[in-house]
């Protein structure tokens, strides 16, 4: 059985991890929430703006960005 002097120590050191995991989550679901709004050919044009900045000799790092960019906004190349 904890002493209650155990169980105030345990709480006091478990408070800040739970307060941390509590606003990772939040920001997790509202970031998911912002994808599931944006449509495939809606986030397919935002991303080819960003991806149309690099010049086109440079396709491994126009292929790493856009896919970068797609997942953000939910979807899978």
């Amino acid at each position: 059985m904890l002493s209650r002097r155990e169980i105030n120590m345990l709480t006091r050191k478990s408070l800040p991890v739970v307060i941390a995991l509590s606003i990772a989550m939040l920001l997790g679901v509202a970031d998911m929430a912002f994808a599931a709004k944006v449509t495939y050919e809606d986030a397919w044009a935002r991303c080819k703006k960003f991806v149309d900045v690099l010049p086109r000799d440079a396709q491994s790092q126009r292929y790493s960005r856009g896919a970068a960019c797609m997942h953000k906004y939910g979807y899978k190349l």
